[in-house]
């Protein structure tokens, strides 16, 4: 599943290339990956302009133009009688396990494509293998405030928030760090690379951690995010950027997908085991129980 560095060089490539341009057209090959239907998103979004993208964890936000700013000529008595028709609107996105955006003209399709967005003449495509990923219409509540069980942004939460949502906790700190009720935006890959680098045991329940070893792993994991970021994020199987690029952080990985390599940093050998449900690697090591 693309984690924030992935999703989050999706939202920026979106960003760059589509803010100003006008929606005139959607295309759909699997309906259910446009919510809550291709006719009432076509009905509230052809014409308008995008005016922004951003991301929250693993979501990203596209706000759309609110229908007077198109019509302000049009006299006032002839506006659209329903208000909701003129309120500004956002497109959520969620990639899940298997989503992916492209925008070439030159993007060869294949079955998983599901949805083709034209914007001023240039396209944007959304495959997704497994269909669980797509997009859904806000009207209502918007950002944050429409996915209320996701928690602060892992790039925008305090430490002295993040420290006082996890410091009591008595969970694997693995499972903690995936929860993204606490914060959101790190998967498994980027956990299992913090807690390498902050010399945490995956199994470590923060209520016995200091608050020292705490806050370093609040530091590490926002390192190795942005990072990641920078690198255009980790590509083992699907991911691929806006160009379908795959992200080069995968060279860079101190103990993920590394089961049976010599740690970095030490003469330890990586270990790869399960904690409730989940993969977690580490060296034994460099990160003792």
């Amino acid at each position: 599943m693309p984690e924030l560095p992935e999703v989050e060089n999706v939202a920026i490539a979106l960003r760059d290339s589509l803010c100003t341009k006008q929606l005139t057209g959607i295309r759909v090959r699997y309906a259910r990956a446009l919510m809550p239907s291709p006719t009432i998103v076509r009905s509230r979004l052809i014409g308008r302009q995008v005016t922004g993208v951003f991301r929250h964890g693993k979501y990203i936000f596209i706000d759309f133009e609110p229908v007077e700013s198109r019509i302000s000529t049009v006299r006032p008595d002839a506006l659209v009688a329903d208000d909701k028709a003129r309120d500004v609107v956002q497109l959520m996105l969620h990639l899940r396990m298997t989503g992916q955006v492209f925008t070439s003209p030159d993007y060869k399709t294949d079955k998983h494509l599901r949805l083709i967005f034209d914007f001023a003449g240039q396209p944007v495509f959304y495959r997704d293998i497994r269909k669980f990923g797509g997009f859904t219409l806000l009207t209502k509540e918007f950002g944050r405030a429409a996915i209320p069980h996701v928690g602060p942004d892992m790039l925008e939460i305090s430490s002295a928030e993040w420290l006082n949502r996890i410091h009591h906790r008595r969970a694997p700190i693995k499972n903690l760090l995936l929860d993204q009720g606490i914060a959101a935006g790190l998967g498994n890959i980027y956990a299992d690379e913090a807690l390498f680098f902050a010399r945490l045991n995956p199994l470590s329940q923060p209520a016995n951690l200091t608050q020292e070893s705490l806050r370093r792993l609040y530091r590490q994991a926002r390192r190795i995010l942005r990072l990641a970021i920078k690198h255009g994020g980790t590509t083992f199987q699907d991911f691929v950027d806006f160009q379908g690029k795959p992200g080069n952080f995968k060279e860079k990985l101190s103990v993920y997908g590394r089961t049976g390599e010599k740690c970095a940093k030490c003469s330890g050998v990586v270990q790869r085991i399960k904690i409730g449900g989940r993969s977690a690697h580490f060296c034994p090591i460099c990160q003792p129980e």
